[in-house]
């Protein structure tokens, strides 16, 4: 068979979905399959994952589209949801549920180390606030509440290294995803700091052996190829997360003029390449700074906890509220802090708490639809705001970039050229683009030219009455928010106190 018959295979296991997809020599998607994340369940703070279950809807997507070309699959690439604990026990056999980024049982423990400047001190060396996503944070709430669970646990994982370890037996990780709970991006090395400062025993014990992505890599075992159909030994190359491997498929940092992007997915992501470490601000503290795995300089994070799935809990709690809908510009505003654990940017607490303001009795379910896209761009605003970067183009992605009429009033927001991806595959092509690189050898111009996807759309600013709209609306968001916010810690207080009076 012919060289340029071969092709990369991609997988994402994300929140929502778990998707793969196949791609030719030419950066072409000649195979692809998608299921529902079947694994993920929630109930109230408690947001867990099957590790049995993820693994099998990962394999059957990944064998669904080995199946469908007859081209040789040079590679695997594997990528997954960012953070959590999927922990293995001393026999490499999960230790219970997988406690996901969503996860918001760590609350009240993270209040009671802030106080205490626990926080800080961890920050001082990662660069970036424990939240309730944190992995640290939940060995640690697993210690004090579930004593006999933490014994078992011989290693921490998070969901691409489980999949890496299903597909070929070995323990690795690559170390952009670990730093920024372990270690410094600054210097690339693990500290014993945070394990010391929260009082584990172990922490650096518990993770996978560090590893480039270069070279995370290894072949898949014979007991994988059998199941997906293919060769073993075929080379597996652990991506890094998902966050990541979207935005280098969005062509941030690669494509020229494209330094800040933003994807609205599960959670919202805002981000910007910097080339200078000394200009990126450390404000707000739960941003997160990544090494640019394809090429120089660092991504520059504000990650969400709340994206698009805002939509989906406010139809939860409005029974009318409508799926699609139109610009419906009113007085409503939403603030758009629904996920259990609370918010990691721009606003950094655990306390977060959503609210539906300014609304009457003749308010409609679609004014509230949209104030909630309204709310979700502005968060995107204050986010470059916070990070101090410049003007250009910003690319973007994620299910709300299928809706044109939430990227023109972002685009309004911003004052930007919105340069949208809705294609869906954006974190799959990030991760061929890395296949490109660091499997096939691909030169750094190929790459940049032929893996990452160009814009499938542009979104302009609006007129000038829907620009002075949005900029009166998003001044008393801001005002509303700082307002509100100083209550959060009390309305947390009693929420818990119903809880704990409920539990008695």
């Amino acid at each position: 068979m012919s060289a340029r018959r071969s092709a990369l295979l991609c997988l994402d296991s994300g929140t929502t979905v778990v998707k793969a997809a196949v791609f030719d020599r030419e950066g072409r998607v000649i195979a692809s399959a998608q299921r529902e994340n079947r694994a993920l369940r929630r109930d109230g703070d408690r947001v867990e994952q099957d590790m049995g279950l993820s693994r099998d809807d990962a394999f059957e997507v990944l064998r669904i589209c080995a199946s469908q070309t007859s081209v040789r699959i040079d590679g695997i690439l594997v990528t997954g949801q960012g953070d959590g604990l999927w922990s293995l026990d001393a026999d490499l056999q999960p230790v219970g549920p997988a406690m996901t980024w969503l996860d918001g049982r760590t609350r009240q423990l993270i209040a009671s180390l802030g106080l205490s400047g626990h926080l800080s001190r961890i920050r001082e060396v990662t660069w970036s606030r424990p939240t309730s996503a944190t992995q640290s944070l939940q060995l640690l709430w697993l210690k004090q509440n579930s004593p006999d669970r933490i014994q078992r646990v011989a290693h921490a994982l998070r969901l691409k290294e489980w999949l890496f370890y299903s597909l070929t037996g070995e323990l690795l990780a690559e170390p952009s995803a670990i730093l920024p709970t372990w270690g410094s991006w600054r210097t690339g090395a693990v500290s014993r700091t945070v394990q010391d400062v929260l009082g584990l025993s172990r922490g650096l014990e518990l993770l996978p052996t560090l590893s480039p992505v270069s070279a995370c890599r290894a072949g898949l075992s014979a007991t994988a190829a059998k199941t997906l159909g293919l060769l073993e030994g075929t080379p597996v190359l652990q991506g890094p997360g998902d966050v990541q491997s979207t935005l280098i498929g969005l062509g941030l940092g690669l494509r020229p003029g494209v330094s800040r992007a933003s994807i609205f997915g599960t959670s919202a992501i805002h981000a910007a390449h910097v080339t200078d470490a000394d200009a990126i601000n450390p404000s707000p503290e739960g941003a997160i700074v990544l090494k640019f795995v394809l090429g120089d300089g660092y991504f520059h994070l504000h990650p969400c906890f709340n994206g698009a799935t805002v939509l989906q809990h406010l139809r939860g709690l409005v029974a009318a509220l409508p799926e699609r809908v139109e610009p419906a510009y009113s007085s409503v505003i939403v603030q758009p802090f629904f996920e259990p654990a609370g918010e990691r940017a721009p606003y950094t607490t655990p306390d977060a708490l959503g609210s539906v303001l300014g609304i009457n009795a003749e308010t409609s379910p679609a004014q509230i639809a949209w104030a909630a896209r309204e709310a979700l761009a502005f968060i995107g605003r204050k986010s470059y705001q916070a990070m101090q970067v410049g003007l250009g183009p910003i690319a973007l992605g994620g299910g709300l970039a299928n809706d044109g009429h939430f990227a023109s009033f972002f685009a309004t927001v911003m004052n930007a050229t919105i340069e949208r991806v809705f294609s869906g595959h954006a974190s799959l092509r990030g991760l061929a683009a890395i296949g490109a690189k660091f499997i096939l050898g691909e030169p750094d111009g190929a790459v940049s030219g032929v893996w990452c996807g160009g814009a499938d759309d542009r979104a302009s600013p609006q007129g000038a009455m829907i620009r002075q709209y949005a900029e009166r609306k998003f001044a008393v968001f801001e005002r509303l928010a700082e307002c509100v916010a100083a209550e959060w810690p009390c309305l947390r207080t009693l929420q818990n106190s119903l809880v704990d009076e409920r539990a008695r």
